[in-house]
């Protein structure tokens, strides 16, 4: 009967030990941990690549922050569902392909979670969707990259709308990092319509439909909005529309608001020209903002957003 109980309690503790180290690995894969002599867990920044069903399929590459970037080297075709996976500083610059630009993001969980870009491949109207270019996650040899934003970059004027990266989400919770452009509208639920297209900084005019010519493009509706979320407080100036130019085929708003989520609102007087405009105001502290009251030219014909640039600067 000894024998029995001490053999149940080294089976136990096998069992503990197993369950223990199996945590302390999940753990240190799931938020790129590392650990000094001292058992404190040290800053990293870290990338990896998983399939559909959480599994590990190149990298990870974990650094000491100190290191300032983590790169990926990934020798495989995308499958649907594949993600990019990092972590590290709140403010970073992500690099999901070689034929996206460098995305400034904010990611105010990321040191303590793991953030997730969904590859847009496999999707219904073409492989890559139709709001990227086609050579975009294209073939099986992909470059993946992350590093720390400096204060020179984060400190300047810029236009602060700009993410070629966003993603489209159903709902605010799940959006992971910012700059985010959301809709209560989109024509037809197509990739080349959605509310993200007007922050990727592509603005090529002249025409509707698939890249390079993807915009916000929603139904032909007045009662309509266009929200882009900071995620965090910044400082607002001035705002610059691109509206979309395939005339005769589309109108434009004529009117439209900016509302702001400290409350105050700007009107826009909009005109067909298929450059950018304009609209300076004075400085405001805002975390988002939103297109609203938007009035058309015709009511019959569509009316989009190329692009919507937000100018001013980041709040430490």
């Amino acid at each position: 009967m000894i024998l029995r109980a001490r053999l149940h309690l080294t089976r136990l503790a096998v069992h503990l030990l197993v369950g223990a180290s199996c945590a302390i690995l999940c753990c240190g894969r799931l938020a790129g941990a590392q650990k000094d002599a001292h058992g404190k867990v040290k800053p990293t920044i870290h990338i990896e690549l998983q399939n559909a069903q959480g599994t590990q399929i190149a990298g990870p590459d974990i650094q000491p922050l100190k290191a300032k970037a983590a790169k990926l080297t990934v020798a495989r075709t995308y499958q649907p569902g594949d993600r990019i996976v990092f972590g590290g500083p709140q403010w970073m610059a992500l690099r999901v392909d070689d034929n996206v630009p460098e995305c400034f993001i904010f990611a105010p969980r990321a040191a303590t979670e793991n953030v997730m870009y969904e590859i847009p491949w496999g999707r219904e109207e073409k492989q890559t969707g139709s709001a990227y270019a086609p050579e975009s996650f294209a073939g099986d040899s992909h470059r993946i990259s992350v590093r720390v934003l400096s204060r020179h970059e984060l400190s300047g004027n810029r236009n602060l709308a700009l993410n070629p990266c966003d993603l489209m989400h159903g709902d605010d919770a799940s959006v992971q990092f910012f700059p985010h452009a959301s809709s209560n509208s989109v024509s037809r639920s197509l990739f080349d319509f959605e509310a993200r297209n007007a922050i990727d900084g592509r603005v090529q005019n002249g025409h509707h439909g698939v890249w390079p010519y993807q915009s916000w493009g929603p139904q032909l509706r007045t009662d309509i909005w266009w929200k882009l979320d900071f995620g965090k407080p910044v400082d607002l100036n001035k705002i610059r529309l691109m509206v979309r130019a395939d005339f005769p085929h589309d109108s434009y708003w004529k009117s439209a608001e900016v509302e702001f989520s400290d409350g105050s609102r700007v009107p826009l007087s909009i005109g067909p020209s298929p450059e950018f405009q304009d609209f300076s105001f004075s400085k405001r502290r805002v975390t988002w903002l939103r297109i609203v009251n938007v009035v058309p030219a015709d009511p019959a014909k569509w009316c989009s957003f190329i692009e919507v640039e937000a100018w001013g600067k980041d709040v430490h």
